[in-house]
Formats: C-alpha cells, sequence, structure tokens
C-alpha cells in the first residue's frame, strides 16, 4: 500500500515534519540528521526564508516612506491650505493601514499551517512576496508624490504646473532605483519559488 492511502504513515510523517518545524524554531542552528532529500530541502528552505531581513527591512522602509511623504503632505496643506493635499495625505494613511493590518493577519496566521509543511513554507514565501510588493507600491507611487510636492514646497507655489511631469519623471527615477537596489530581492524570491516547485517532484 503507498504512503499516501496508508493513514498511519502519512500521520507518523506528519508528526515528524511539525517535530522539524518545532526544533528548527526553537534551535535554527540544529542540525538535522536522518532527513530524506526533500526534506533536507524544506529545511534549507525553511532557513533561507528565516535568515533573510526582509520582514525588518522591508516594515522599516514602509514606515520611513509613509512617515516621509505623510511629513511632507501636511506641510503642504500647512503652507497653501488645499484640499488635495489633505486628499492624498488619508490615501497615504489609508493605504499604510491597510497594508499592515493584511500583512499582521497572514503573519499571525501562518503558524496555523505548519502541520503541512509544504503549505507552510509556501505561505512564507507569500508572506515575504507580500511584503516585497508593498514596498514596491508604497515607493514606486508615493516618492513621486514626495518629490511633486516637495517641489511645490521648495518652489513656493502650488499651480501645479508641470505636475504630471514631474510626476513621470519622478516615477522613471523610482522604478530604475527600485530595479538596480532591489534586484537582489527579486532574484532571492525568484530562487525560492522555483525551489518551492522543485520539491513537487521530490
Amino acid at each position: 500500500m503507498s504512503e499516501d492511502v496508508n493513514p498511519y504513515i502519512r500521520e507518523e510523517k506528519t508528526q515528524r515534519l511539525q517535530e522539524i518545524v518545532a526544533q528548527f524554531e526553537s534551535n535554527p542552528d540544529d542540525t538535522f540528521t536522518e532527513l530524506s532529500l526533500a526534506d533536507s530541502k524544506r529545511v534549507e528552505l525553511m532557513k533561507k526564508m528565516k535568515e533573510d531581513t526582509d520582514k525588518k527591512e522591508y516594515m522599516i522602509m514602509l514606515n520611513a516612506i509613509v512617515i516621509f511623504a505623510a511629513v511632507v503632505m501636511l506641510i503642504h496643506y500647512i503652507v497653501f491650505n488645499k484640499l488635495l493635499t489633505i486628499l492624498f495625505l488619508l490615501l497615504i494613511l489609508g493605504f499604510f493601514v491597510f497594508v499592515k493590518k493584511r500583512l499582521t493577519t497572514v503573519t499571525l496566521k501562518l503558524p496555523s499551517y505548519k502541520t503541512d509543511f509544504d503549505k507552510y513554507l509556501w505561505e512564507g514565501f507569500h508572506l515575504k512576496e507580500m511584503r516585497y510588493s508593498a514596498v514596491k507600491l508604497t515607493y514606486l507611487v508615493f516618492f513621486p508624490l514626495i518629490v511633486v510636492f516637495s517641489v511645490d514646497i521648495i518652489m513656493n507655489y502650488n499651480s501645479l504646473n508641470g505636475a504630471w511631469s514631474n510626476f513621470l519623471i519622478a516615477l522613471a527615477i523610482s522604478t530604475m532605483g527600485w530595479m538596480v537596489f532591489f534586484y537582489d530581492d527579486k532574484m532571492l524570491l525568484e530562487s525560492i519559488e522555483v525551489d518551492l516547485k522543485a520539491l513537487e517532484y521530490m
């Protein structure tokens, strides 16, 4: 009888995988012995994802961008008293609250997948992908807005003349900057995804 249809063997395997996850989380530096090739690959992937500092670094970047954008919008409103500025400020704060709430929800739900090692790894990968996408969207959209409103403050006018051209130029700069400075992060995510898909055939 195959492993897939034998309840006892399947339960024993599930228990072993749960023990591996628990052991790793209590002491990531432990040496895991007597593992199959597939389980060794799972542990390797778990180490790769856990050792990555994206959780801390991306949250710092997200907070910094939003705070800086909010400060610029607030100064712009104080100087020019324009309703449009407040609308952008509310949009930024609303987006920030939504992203933080979504990431927190997914993070808190992650431990519930520990009974399924592969599901646990995939959900961990999706969480990393969400952080990456959230920071990317925040940076690509809010950086150009920061530039447009900062130009108004520096030049001391609020005609919004050339606002679209300034926005597009800033967007081009931020896009190139993202592609250069976050290229390694993109490659890491793609590498993890390839390895996760490879597990399906091991």
